[in-house]
């Protein structure tokens, strides 16, 4: 027989989360594949699950192998994802629908309780005409498919605001998620949260520590289900998760500790049912860990990025930092370790301006994450933290140079709760950029059209709009000589609240743009739409 049921989540953020279940009960001894029926979803933002009971498995339940393949009618699109184990005698899979329309599916195993299983989707529009789905790129710049926005993603450290790296602190506590949403997503205006080495509690979620055992084996669904309750509330706000998978070999927190090490069959397992659980979810990206020179090669960090893609029907950024450079802008040495993968990641120290633009440069097409965190903390780190003042500037200096990503946190111990107390700051870069629309996929360094040298410049050729940012300054200069007719202007001091000056309309010529007082400023020229 066949039950249906439908579980809906409670609204949060403004926004409603649906998730569909779908249980078939095949009975006893039952190999006839099941018709799972027609179910329904939303484009993006509805994670549609089914479960189907396995009474005759034998073995491991994490090494038994199915999958089910998603086709869209209109357009033949197809998506393939994995059946995991769900617990007891079922398993499970999961689809989020990247178009409109019917899509059918079917299941495909040599255990015959998972095989044959078949059934249709129809996923309707969003009725949010804000939702968005997975990340994605414009060339170098980082974005969002649905709305098809740019964005530089400034993540916050998750284990600063919740005290530790521990995803227990968290599972089954939407309450601490919501919390945390409203104040660094909302007051703050930061992106989303850097989830901080998961290591062994993949396998246990009641470990002590993120050390990982010799001895663990199969992953833990509780560590599973306090990672997706964070995604899925974070993407249903507008951001995303990034988790680190794996930390520093010399504190045990690697998967060369498990038995077979890297790429051996526990490691493989966790690969696949990771790719299976989260895959289908939108809202994360994963970088392998930290200090990866030490303990795996690049062509170690390729294989895990391939292998889980193989295991995934929806296009996640995997990556991973190598040793640098922490000074200096040549790149040469570094970059190579990031072809084949997803993003470009690299381990600077207070990374400058023109650090940022040679990042971008070093692997075009790919988007950059600067994957050392930035902390304001008492450290014996004096040279490679930050102040508060370093820390809003650093924002700038990543989007006008064309947006590279980066993970931004303050100690706890010197602000509680990790909340910054400039935030009124970094929620002034987030309107002027995020939520006024103003960094586009087109944007490109023109400094050019500056003859102030401090003075830096981003261009939309297809809007003809401008970014300028010139810090410690009263006066900024721009050359429109060859724009088409006036340009509408505005001034934000980027140390103060959210509050726009607005400059008239500028003609098109040369411009000693005067401004009130000496701060650091971002200025705005055009049309952005």
């Amino acid at each position: 027989m066949m039950k249906k049921q439908t579980e809906t989540w409670r609204p949060f953020m403004g926004k409603m989360v649906w998730l569909i279940v779908m249980i078939v009960f095949a009975g006893p001894g039952a190999l006839n594949a099941a018709d799972l029926g027609h179910a329904r979803g939303t484009q993006w933002a509805t994670c549609l699950k089914w479960s189907v009971a396995n009474p005759s498995w034998t073995g491991s339940p994490l090494d038994v192998m199915a999958t089910v393949m998603f086709t869209h009618q209109p357009t033949c699109e197809k998506r393939t994802t994995e059946i995991y184990y769900d617990g007891a005698t079922n398993w499970a899979f999961r689809f989020t629908g990247t178009k409109q329309g019917v899509w059918t599916f079917v299941c495909a195993s040599d255990d015959p309780d998972l095989d044959g299983h078949a059934g249709k989707v129809t996923i309707e529009p969003n009725p949010d005409a804000s939702a968005h789905g997975f990340l994605k790129n414009f060339n170098e710049k980082w974005g969002w498919q649905g709305t098809e926005n740019a964005f530089v993603p400034q993540l916050i450290m998750w284990d600063y605001l919740v005290g530790n790296n521990n995803p227990k602190v968290f599972h089954e506590n939407p309450a601490l998620i919501d919390d945390r949403i409203r104040e660094f997503l909302g007051a703050h205006g930061f992106s989303g949260f850097h989830v901080s080495v998961v290591g062994g509690r993949w396998f246990n979620l009641d470990a002590t520590s993120d050390k990982v055992e010799s001895t663990m084996t199969d992953p833990d669904p509780r560590t599973f289900e306090a990672l997706e309750l964070l995604i899925a509330k974070v993407h249903a706000s507008g951001g995303f998760v990034h988790i680190w998978c794996w930390g520093d070999d010399q504190r045990s927190q690697t998967p060369r500790s498990l038995a077979g090490g890297i790429q051996g069959p526990i490691d493989l397992r966790l690969q696949r049912y990771i790719a299976a659980r989260l895959g289908p979810m939108p809202g994360w990206s994963m970088g392998y860990g930290f200090d990866l020179d030490e303990w795996v090669t690049a062509a170690q960090l390729k294989a895990w990025r391939d292998n889980m893609h193989r295991h995934m029907g929806w296009h996640h950024f995997l990556g991973g930092r190598p040793a640098g450079p922490n000074q200096g802008t040549d790149h040469t040495r570094d970059a190579p370790w990031n072809h084949g993968l997803d993003y470009s990641s690299y381990e600077h120290h207070r990374p400058s301006y023109e650090v940022y633009v040679a990042s971008l440069r070093a692997v075009p097409g790919q988007p950059v994450l600067s994957e050392d965190r930035f902390r304001i903390r008492r450290s014996p780190y004096p040279e490679k933290d930050y102040s508060q003042d370093r820390a809003r500037r650093g924002l700038y200096h990543s989007t006008m140079a064309g947006g590279v990503a980066n993970i931004w946190g303050i100690d706890p111990e010197l602000s509680s709760g990790g909340v910054f107390p400039n935030k009124e700051q970094i929620q002034t870069y987030a309107m002027f950029f995020d939520k006024k629309r103003r960094f586009l996929a087109d944007m490109q360094p023109a400094n050019r059209l500056s003859h102030d040298p401090e003075t830096r410049v981003l261009q939309s050729p297809s809007t003809k709009s401008l970014v300028l940012y010139r810090e410690d300054t009263n006066s900024i200069h721009v050359d429109l000589t060859g724009f088409p007719g006036p340009q509408p202007a505005l001034a934000i001091d980027t140390r103060k609240p959210y509050a726009e000056i607005d400059l008239g309309e500028l003609q098109p010529q040369d411009h000693p743009i005067k401004l009130a007082t000496v701060s650091d400023w971002v200025v705005a020229i055009g049309h952005f739409r």
